[in-house]
């Protein structure tokens, strides 16, 4: 359900930050420090990642010719998994840093590259042979696994044998604080989680978020025709934090737009034409028009909840204010990149919606109605509200 151009490109392509290696070639992770794996099939163990990205910047004074990265994922210091990317695989990797260089990505969504920790300014190369100074980024490779790994091992080699060599953690650990539901009594669809086939999972900061929004009798999220934001189920539903904290700078200056709904009987084309022109308004208009009204919340331990795309004007907290959980702070709306009202949720390791790297909530006593058992939240869930 998120069809926003901020999650739309961030499934196209994305990047991120660093860790240097003592190695002529620097191998670096973004995020730095941790990638989360997240439960495919928590009846049957199966784990899910993204790493998300992996840049190699050579730092010696010649051309160095990168004939394969080599990703191995660890148990204990043991090779249980191993991926090997040359030929084909590494062409297709210099492509995607040209795509990114081409298009401004750079610029128009640092985050996705760390605010620039990733490449410093190591421009992408044009080939596998990278230039003194220029970077090969390898992005978004996915695995699947059951049992345990605890790091991810990527080895590049050139013509000239091994030349550069990084790890990074893995950790699945969910979040120290508790949260509730952050909204009340109703039936609720998680429309876009962390599962593979919504976008949020292919965005740093977004990794685990929801976009939270309520279906009603009908099927559909909307009565009538859908051209009101008022004739959305979901408009207007008290907003309530998911644990107690303390209010950091809110997110001010979001504006609402008409719901950016399909017509009947238009093209797909021409209705992902509409959403685009949209989309490109609200991502010049910065972080309000990404997030729209946005409250975030200090629940310490580095861990902060965001609430996106507020209804303008319906905020009643102020910065630096204690709350509780359960305790209303916003109306539900559909303000910034937004193509219907719904509440984007997530959880992050800095005070920003943008410039961190998401956790993995932890929910307490979520009631999935299509949940066999006790699991985390998948898209698609309906969850019943907490009174």
């Amino acid at each position: 359900m998120h069809r926003t151009l901020f999650l739309a490109l961030f499934a196209l392509l994305i990047a991120a930050p660093a860790l240097a290696q003592p190695a002529a070639l620097d191998v670096r992770f973004c995020p730095e420090a941790v990638a989360r794996p997240y439960p495919l099939d928590s009846l049957r163990g199966v784990q899910g990642l993204v790493l998300q990205d992996v840049a190699v910047v050579n730092r010696t004074s010649a051309p160095v010719e990168v004939t394969a990265v080599e990703i191995e994922l660890l148990r204990g210091g043991e090779a249980i998994d191993r991926r090997v990317l040359a030929g084909a695989d590494l062409a297709a990797a210099v492509r995607t840093g040209q795509a990114i260089k081409a298009q401004g990505m750079m610029d128009l969504l640092p985050a996705q590259f760390c605010d620039g920790r990733l490449l410093g300014a190591a421009p992408f190369a044009a080939s596998p042979k990278l230039a003194p100074g220029e970077a090969l980024l390898v992005f978004q490779q996915v695995f699947s696994w059951k049992g345990a790994r605890d790091a991810a091992r990527v080895t590049v080699r050139s013509a000239g044998g091994v030349v550069g060599q990084g790890s990074v953690r893995l950790d699945g650990a969910v979040t120290k604080t508790v949260f509730r539901w952050p909204l009340a009594q109703g039936l609720w669809t998680a429309g876009a989680g962390a599962s593979f086939h919504t976008t949020h999972r292919w965005a740093i900061p977004e990794e685990f978020a929801l976009d939270i929004l309520q279906f009603g009798p009908n099927g559909r999220s909307y009565r009538t025709d859908g051209v009101r934001l008022a004739d959305f189920y979901a408009y207007g539903a008290p907003v309530v934090a998911a644990a107690d904290g303390v209010v950091v700078p809110l997110v001010t200056g979001g504006k609402e737009n008409p719901p950016l709904m399909r017509k009947p009987g238009e093209a797909f084309p021409a209705y992902m034409g509409r959403v685009a022109a949209q989309q490109d308004q609200n991502l010049a208009g910065g972080l309000p028009g990404l997030m729209g009204e946005a409250v975030i919340l200090d629940h310490g331990n580095g861990e902060y909840s965001v609430y996106a795309h507020l209804q303008p004007g319906s905020v009643t907290v102020r910065q630096g204010q204690a709350v509780k959980a359960g305790q209303p702070i916003a109306k539900l709306g559909s303000s910034g990149n937004s193509t219907e009202p719904h509440l984007h949720f997530q959880v992050c390791d800095r005070p920003s919606a943008l410039s961190c790297a998401g956790l993995i909530p932890n929910f307490a006593d979520l009631d999935i109605i299509n949940s066999d058992g006790p699991r985390p939240l998948q898209s698609g869930d309906v969850v019943r509200g907490a009174p």
